[in-house]
């Protein structure tokens, strides 16, 4: 059976070349990174590329790949450079996404002696809040009635909460929020992640930057880009409040969707059960 990248055209002439990696997990500047990367005229992949631009099909493929990438029994053979290739064919600059993909992602990369990347880092607690804050929520949102029911009823916010369920069990090693460990294997994914990164990503093409005490701005990225400094200001940093209103924004519709196809169903159940209970066993027959 075919995996889903696997159904993606292979890249042609004129698709774009990855030239940057921003390597950093999600919540450590990373959706400010997006913004800045495509105003400096990059073609940009990020999460919210993925499930919000390009939806259900690139939803498919991220859930693949991770699944591929951290659970040996499951039977999907791991993404090589070509299926990153694939997935990526539009973009030429990729945020967050190499987090959830273990060594592989960044390996591919690092062989090429043109990618740059940038990695942020900040205090691994407050990371590990952070991301309770913002997709620890949207788990265990999804788990909880009315979503647990309605996302059976709309395919994109069923391949949305799984991508985020996902997330979440990798970067919490499978513990839920309020578990006993569960800030503890959050610290301990951040701190093997951003080791592994720095030992894999050759140092001369690294951009680090210490989000809590350097600063994340135009000045930092641009000349090792060797870019020019717009005239825009640097976006500005994606609090909680931003990502919940952004996640509204992207799940009210499908919702409704969702809601609607499940009063239908209601309604045609009832329907078949009122006409069972009028016409007796002759409506079955």
């Amino acid at each position: 059976m075919p995996r889903e990248v696997d159904l993606l055209p292979s890249p042609t002439e004129g698709t774009r070349k990855v030239k940057v990696v921003v390597a950093s997990p999600s919540r450590s500047g990373t959706l400010g990174l997006y913004t800045a990367m495509q105003i400096l005229g990059y073609n940009t992949y990020h999460i919210y590329e993925c499930a919000m631009i390009n939806g259900l099909d690139h939803l498919k493929i991220f859930n693949e790949g991770m699944t591929a990438q951290h659970n040996r029994l499951s039977g999907i053979k791991r993404f090589d450079k070509d299926d990153f290739d694939k997935w990526m064919a539009k973009y030429d600059c990729i945020v967050e996404i190499p987090s959830y993909m273990g060594t592989d992602f960044l390996e591919a990369y690092a062989q090429d002696p043109d990618v740059k990347f940038i990695l942020t880092e900040r205090d691994p607690r407050k990371w590990a809040r952070s991301v309770n804050n913002t997709a620890g929520q949207v788990v265990r949102a999804a788990n909880k009635f009315p979503l647990n029911i309605l996302k059976h009823f709309e395919s994109t916010l069923y391949h949305f909460f799984g991508m985020n369920t996902l997330v979440y069990r990798i970067l919490s090693a499978g513990t839920q929020i309020g578990d006993k460990d569960n800030e503890k294997e959050l610290v301990k994914f951040y701190e093997n992640y951003m080791k592994m990164a720095k030992a894999t990503i050759p140092a001369d093409r690294l951009c680090l930057i210490n989000l809590d005490k350097d600063t994340l701005d135009w000045e930092t990225i641009c000349p090792f880009l060797d870019v020019s400094i717009p005239k825009e200001d640097y976006p500005g940093r994606n609090e909680p409040e931003k990502f919940e209103a952004m996640v509204k924004g992207f799940m009210d519709p499908i919702v409704r969707t969702a809601m609607f196809r499940l009063g239908a169903t209601i309604v045609g159940v009832l329907g078949i059960g009122w006409a069972a209970v009028q016409y007796g066993p002759s409506f079955f027959a």
